[in-house]
């Protein structure tokens, strides 16, 4: 009876927060076109200018998340947060309309990602408190899987908008869908409160428990190193391979298509074998496929190699997230659990970087390598926790 109220409060979660999400793919599209459209006072290029507005978000969101994550902990409350990053995302879309510089986009591009530091720690608590241990892979699972459809779709959505009625009919579709999921949220999900324990060997319990979830934390951060750095490389790839464009797209279309599929299953493997086997096992199996993907010779090769990884970090991240989930301390839930969408925003900033910078210096295969050894560490670092 208890799984099956689990399993309802998380598809009313899952489903309320689904029309964001495709909004947000929609952005994803609609903000980088926009830029083109906008003048600046600075006299930055547009890959500059684009570059900008992904990292001012994605820096925003990172030292958003432990905070709203710890505030939400100590107030025990998920709901309020929830409304007010998806309020925020409805009120910033339609900012968006409005602007007149690029200036303004990208303080704009500061304020959403501060609002998704606010909902996003609150909804991973929500997840958290309504799952239970034994079938939580699958819960998160469940959950990813919904949540990724959005921002899979969003993006052919964006553009047809933005091509057949402009740009700002775009961003108010955003806003609509945004005010839906903020109905949905208003009207079906349950606030939900940790049930606290005993606190005997509290502050022992809270640094295993801290120490463990890192680890998992940084498993996470590594698998979205990786992909970042192959999309950074994708300019490479097309020299060398003498690969279309629309060839690479394919294969890193492959790679997204195949973790939203296996999301899931994998999710519900990984409560039967072991989410702890189930990370490690899928970080080394990524690190040898990024072995060879600085090899490749043809883009069918990428394209098989970046479908395998889609499943393997799929493997990764789903059990990872169960596993912060089953260790995350009461009263510390939120500021947890928050360190895993801080992980990948960092790692969508680094990643890049480290991506053009390592493969300039020391050889294209130099950042694959990096990261694959990363991997590894994490990996065997994971099962020596047992």
């Amino acid at each position: 009876m208890k799984n099956l109220w689990a399993r309802t409060e998380l598809c009313k979660i899952a489903i309320s927060a689904f029309f964001l999400e495709f909004g947000t793919g929609m952005l994803m599209v609609l903000i980088p076109l926009y830029i083109q459209d906008l003048p600046a006072g600075m006299g930055a290029s547009l890959a500059i200018k684009s570059a900008l507005v992904f990292s001012v978000f994605g820096l925003f969101a990172a030292a958003s998340y432990p905070v709203m994550g710890r505030l939400s902990d100590r107030l025990d409350s998920r709901k309020p947060f929830v409304l007010a990053g998806f309020a925020g995302f409805v009120v910033l879309a339609v900012a968006c309309a409005e602007i007149d510089t690029f200036e303004q986009l990208l303080i704009i591009r500061a304020a959403q990602g501060i609002m998704v530091g606010v909902m996003v720690p609150a909804i991973l608590a929500m997840l958290t408190n309504v799952s239970t241990q034994d079938s939580r892979g699958r819960s998160i699972g469940i959950y990813s899987t919904i949540r990724s459809i959005g921002p899979a779709a969003g993006p052919a959505a964006g553009g047809i908008i933005a091509g057949a009625w402009g740009y700002g009919a775009g961003f108010y579709a955003c806003a609509v869908l945004g005010l839906v999921s903020l109905l949905l949220v208003k009207i079906l999900v349950k606030e939900t409160h940790e049930t606290r324990v005993g606190s005997i060997s509290k502050n022992k319990t809270d640094r295993t428990s801290d120490g463990e979830i890192k680890l998992f934390v940084y498993a996470t951060f590594t698998t979205m190193l990786a992909i970042m750095i192959v999309a950074t490389l994708l300019p490479v790839y097309e020299i060398q391979l003498d690969a279309p464009i629309g060839g690479l797209g394919i294969s890193l279309s492959a790679y997204f298509s195949a973790r939203l599929f296996f999301q899931t299953p994998i999710g519900i493997l990984s409560d039967r074998i072991g989410k702890r086997n189930m990370v490690a096992a899928g970080l080394c199996i990524t690190a040898l496929l990024l072995l060879g993907m600085a090899h490749v010779t043809s883009v069918l090769q990428l394209f098989a190699l970046m479908f395998v990884a889609g499943i393997t970090s799929a493997a990764v991240n789903v059990p990872a997230l169960a596993s912060g989930a089953d260790l995350a301390s009461p009263g510390m839930i939120g500021q947890q659990m928050s360190l895993f969408p801080m992980a990948s925003a960092i790692g969508m900033v680094v990643g890049p970087m480290l991506g053009g910078i390592f493969a300039t210096q020391f050889g294209f295969a130099s950042p694959f390598y990096l990261c694959a050894g990363m991997m590894v560490a994490v990996g065997v670092l994971i099962m020596r926790q047992r």
